[in-house]
């Protein structure tokens, strides 16, 4: 079976956002707060989710206050049906194997479900269960900034009746989520929507689908979630609700028997709602096909926000050629390298911090070790906290043989040399990590890095005078503490392993662990119940000790994501590399040394633990799409010595609204019970009822009564109306659009050839990369090419060079696609796909219309020379690119936007020419509302406007709009005829 995707994250894809009624965008989607704005990945989590919501409830005839019941399972149908057969394996069985089906032996989640769902047969279909995304979305990527922003959205829609008027409902596992969620909607309330967090214990008296200027959210404990009512467990059917919940899970996922009937109960909770899961992780392949925005661990270490992964070589090495358990010996070795792993990476940041003159940059490193067990006998070898504890002890004591040392830093050395970061995010050898400062290293040298003081002495432990959750250790000669233990009670530690040790109590008010980002502790060490729930930007080493079990991999990968935060400098959160030299600063001059602070190592004790480290890495990446790289911008045509501008139309709102332009399509039924519901109310009643103002209730009543800017379409029939007067008013305060001019092409308008994609084999993915990056650079089949190609990687001669040195189309192929360079086109190369053979690929000419128009282009090209000065063209991804018609659609009484496949841009002397292509032929039913669209902006009286610029090469624009159709003359007896042709030449005329 094949990995699983986001197959979600596909099919709102191919809804361009842009597209969306205005109404349905989310407001301020680059704003979060005063002082805080979101990132690119972020706002496409916000995007995602958008579309989503409005291909669940509000396309076409989407969701109505008053509606049949059928009507909501008609919509998870429909909803369903987009994922094909992507989610019939996931449907609930009444028996989970044969063996209990013999044994009549229940499912225990297909009973929970039942109650509520009815089955077919023995199984209950997951499209029942289809209202539902997942944002799989990295630690330290913002997704609790996402989701605050998701509820001010949700209460948007809810407020224009576009959604069911349901409360939102947040769950989380523990008291710091929850807690965290709290202050983010605390620092959110200071400049927008007043959020009021409420415990699920108050909705009791909540008052449903409040719509003011302040909305509730209620909160509650996802672990407590139960079938029973308890102190510590809650009644799930307490507060269920009809399902009539927007429940946003936070960290909520888990994989065991008990955690898989919990998410039955957060399924049956909004099951008339929708259900929005948050995580780091996902390995439920559920979880994976219904995500909607994939941000995981690879892509946000890909993209720069995050620290490089490395295992350590020589374990990685050694788990693939033998199988059999580490002895105590290599255990001894592995730990050493760890700590002189941390005491380099420290040593690096203090040469840095010196060296720049400034001690907020990076972070202080920190080693976060995470066992398996931590309270069995000492005697016992599983008792993994305690066998690490005793090599640190040897350590401080100054027990440690000197030519270990030296064996363990020659290996380590050589593992740095080898070292590959698991997310393939550069090669080679670790920058600064191969250095006269490592080579110098002796046991002294580890102490003070590590263990704050250069002398050997023993050790001492520090207990919280409130907590018995926590110890920490320093040595007797240091002034201050440099590892502490978070484990869940250190009662047998004090009494039974630490026997003999000097014991202090602290008596500072606030533990060890909250005030681990700012303290001088070095190690942090624990078991794996408290690797969730805290984020830090310290740790630069982790060890996994004796780590394993049936969910490792989820485990692995979340304790990894605690520890890839990065901060070079205050309040940028990228790698050096990411960075502008401006908020770089000096920092940018060392960044041959920035290597060990930018490196998250990693060291494992036994083969379990590798192998769930790299199954849980391949799960990060298991059904993923990986960008490919190799394509570059093309070097504009020059004219007259002069580099031709790429220019597309910029549009406003005018003060016309656009009832005078449009109308609203109603049927005639509808029509008549509004114009009686308006007859039997008075104006008094609406204003002050739906807060309307008098202009706006005038405007209204006109509307109605005398049938002005209203059409008649039979189809178009409303059954609550109230919701129909809110879509009334919306159609009367929609403005108008119109051209404000052109303007520059810039970085944002085309950006979809940055996010290109394929998923291949790694070694297929590494071939295509390189057919891309040579059909680029152009023809390079023969040696006096390969020549100036090189020559041009060198920087000996220019980019304009070397296209007029070599040819100007080369072409290469790839298991069905074409790589071809156009020299005319935005950027090259520029890759088709044959029928049938795309299904692997993003955001390339696949559709056959596009594939057969660009051949067309080129053989007529081959016979043909365009009469213009100049000329270029770039496709438009309607997915993601920005480049587009606005037009109105009455089939939603919308703006919508219109991005055709192409655009084209010529000059000749000071005339310039925009021409839009779009090749998909008059299938789309609002083809003529498209046309309107351009026509209103571009022409007058049937002839293109003139628009003047400032531009030398572009003193007079037209835009012109070519659509093609193969058969272009069985278009004459349209209105619309003129627009259609049937070969490339129209474009040029």
């Amino acid at each position: 079976m094949p990995a699983p995707s986001p197959v979600l994250e596909s099919i709102v894809q191919s809804l361009n956002y842009g597209d969306l009624p205005e109404i349905w965008r989310v407001p301020e989607i680059d704003r979060f707060s005063q002082h805080k704005t979101f990132y690119d990945y972020q706002r496409r989590a916000l995007e995602n989710a958008a579309r989503a919501l409005y291909l669940y409830y509000g396309k076409e005839n989407g969701w109505q206050p008053i509606e049949p019941q059928e009507a909501g399972k008609q919509r998870k149908q429909d909803f369903a049906e987009l994922y094909g057969n992507e989610i019939a394996e996931f449907s609930i069985n009444r028996y989970e194997s044969h063996a209990d089906r013999r044994n009549q032996k229940h499912n225990p989640v297909f009973k929970i479900l039942a109650e509520y769902i009815t089955p077919r047969g023995d199984t209950i279909p997951y499209g029942r269960l289809i209202n539902r995304m997942c944002f799989w979305m990295a630690t330290g990527s913002g997704k609790t900034l996402v989701m605050v922003k998701i509820i001010e959205y949700l209460h948007r829609l809810k407020r224009h009746r576009l959604i069911p008027p349901h409360n939102v409902l947040v769950l989380a596992p523990s008291d710091y989520l929850i807690g965290q969620i709290r202050r983010t909607i605390e620092e959110f309330n200071q400049s927008g929507l007043h959020v009021e967090f409420v415990p699920l214990r108050e909705s009791g008296r909540m008052r449903q689908g409040r719509l003011d200027d302040a909305v509730t959210v209620y909160y509650h404990r996802s672990d407590t979630i139960s079938d029973v009512q308890k102190d510590a467990l809650t009644d799930y059917r307490r507060y269920e609700h009809d399902g009539k919940w927007y429940v946003l899970l936070d960290e909520a996922h888990k994989g065991g028997k008990e955690d898989s009937k919990r998410q039955a109960y957060y399924a049956l909770m909004a099951r008339e709602g929708f259900l929005l899961n948050f995580s780091a992780t996902f390995t439920d392949p559920e979880d994976i096909v219904t995500t909607v925005k994939k941000y995981n661990l690879e892509e946000f270490i890909k993209n720069g926000h995050g620290k490089n992964i490395y295992l350590n070589e020589s374990e990685y090495q050694a788990f693939k050629s033998r199988s059999e358990e580490l002895s105590v010996a290599e255990k001894t070795k592995i730990v050493l390298k760890s700590l002189m792993t941390l005491a380099h990476v420290s040593r690096r940041v203090a040469e840095l911090r010196g060296e720049i003159g400034r001690d907020d940059l990076y972070h202080l490193p920190l080693m976060l070790t995470l066992v398996n067990s931590v309270n069995t006998d000492a005697e016992n070898a599983s008792n993994d906290l305690w066998m690490f504890f005793q090599i640190l002890r040897q350590i401080a004591e100054g027990n440690i043989d000197e030519e270990l040392f030296r064996e363990v830093k020659g290996e380590l050395l050589e593992d740095w040399h080898h070292a590959q970061p698991l997310f393939g995010a550069g090669v080679g050898a670790i920058v600064g990590m191969d250095s006269t400062s490592m080579r110098d290293m002796n046991v002294a040298d580890l102490r003070e890095a590590v263990f704050l003081s250069r002398h050997q002495g023993a050790l001492q432990f520090i207990r919280h005078k409130e907590s018995n959750k926590e110890l920490a250790f320093q040595l007797v000669n240091a002034d201050r503490p440099f590892a502490m233990f978070k484990i869940g009670d250190t009662s047998r530690w004090r009494h039974e392993f630490l026997v003999g040790f000097e014991e202090t109590v602290a008596l500072k008010e606030h533990s060890f662990f909250e005030n681990l980002e700012t303290s001088g502790i070095t190690i942090l060490m624990g078991s794996r119940a408290f690797f969730e729930s805290w984020d830090s930007k310290r740790p630069n080493v982790i060890n996994f000790i004796n780590i394993g079990g049936i969910d490792a991999k989820k485990f692995v990968v979340q304790a990894v994501g605690r520890g890839v935060r990065i901060e070079p400098v205050p309040g940028n959160r990228r790698r050096l590399a990411y960075l502008n030299p401006a908020d770089a600063g000096a920092l940018h001059r060392c960044h041959d040394q920035i290597g060990p602070p930018e490196t998250l190592f990693l060291f494992a004790t036994n083969r379990t633990a590798i192998k769930a480290v790299l199954e849980g890495i391949a799960a990060e990446k298991s059904g993923a799409f990986e960008k490919l790289t190799g394509f570059e911008t093309s070097e504009r045509p020059k004219v007259n010595g002069k580099d031709m501008p790429l220019l597309v139309p910029e549009y406003k709102k005018t003060k016309h609204h656009v009832a005078t332009r449009a109308t609203f399509a109603l049927s005639d039924k509808t029509l008549s019970r509004i114009q009686r519901w308006f007859e039997r109310t008075s104006d008094s009643v609406f204003v002050v009822r739906d807060n309307l103002a008098v202009h706006q209730m005038r405007r209204l009543r006109e509307m109605v009564e005398q049938r002005k800017h209203i059409s008649i379409r039979p189809e178009k029939d409303y059954i609550h109306l109230p919701f129909l007067q809110s879509r009334l008013i919306s159609h009367l305060s929609v403005d108008a659009r119109s051209t404000d001019g052109l303007r520059e092409l810039d970085e944002r308008d085309i950006i979809h050839f940055r996010e290109i994609r394929a998923r291949l084999e790694s070694h297929h993915l590494s071939n295509l990369n390189e057919k891309i990056r040579q059909v680029a650079m152009g023809d390079v089949s023969d040696d006096e090419n390969r020549q100036l190609a090189d020559k041009y990687v060198k920087g000996e001669i220019t980019r304009a060079e070397f296209e007029a040195l070599s040819r100007g189309r080369s072409e290469d192929s790839f298991n069905g696609l074409t790589i071809r360079y156009i020299a005319e086109h935005y950027y090259v190369p520029i890759v088709t796909a044959e029928a049938g053979k795309a299904d692997c690929m993003k955001h390339i000419v696949k559709v056959e219309s596009e594939v057969k128009f660009l051949n067309d282009l080129e053989r007529w090209l081959e016979d043909h020379n365009p009469a213009w000065d100049a000329w270029m063209f770039s496709k438009i991804d309607e997915s993601l690119d920005d480049v587009y018609i606005p037009y109105f659609d009455h089939s939603v009484n919308e703006y919508r936007r219109f991005l055709p496949d192409f655009i084209f841009w010529m000059c000749k002397k000071n005339q310039y020419r925009i021409v839009f292509v779009d090749p998909k032929g008059p299938a789309h039913a609002s083809v003529h509302a498209r046309i309107d669209g351009y026509a209103e902006l571009f022409e007058n009286n049937g002839e293109c406007r003139v628009f003047s610029t400032g531009f030398a090469l572009a003193r007079n624009v037209t835009v012109k709009l070519v659509l093609f159709h193969p058969d272009a003359a069985s278009q004459q007896a349209e209105r619309y005829a003129h627009y259609w042709h049937d070969g490339p030449e129209a474009i040029f005329a």
